[in-house]
């Protein structure tokens, strides 16, 4: 399934989906990154849904990951969360 991201961070992630998800179903969610190089880097992290809602002609989908966000584990996410903030200050 494709889905439109509309919020990340740390916890989870909130998207906008064609199709309805249950909730509590474990789902992984594959995220795109291009690196300073252009070069696509790709990062998968498990979660569950935790909550699904219909809006307009699509679903929005609030997925919590299954463990926590690292550095170590989730480099490309976590870079790209913390240039959102510095480029919010």
């Amino acid at each position: 399934m494709t889905a439109v991201l509309d919020n990340i961070n740390r916890i989870g992630v909130g998207l906008s989906t064609k199709e309805k998800l249950a909730v509590a179903l474990p789902v992984s969610v594959s995220l795109a990154f291009l690196d300073s190089k252009r070069v696509e880097q790709m990062e998968r992290l498990d979660g569950t849904v935790a909550w699904a809602k219909p809006w307009r002609k699509r679903f929005l989908i609030g997925v919590a990951w299954d463990g926590l966000v690292t550095k170590e584990k989730n480099r490309w996410l976590c870079t790209y969360l913390e240039e959102r903030i510095r480029s919010s200050s």
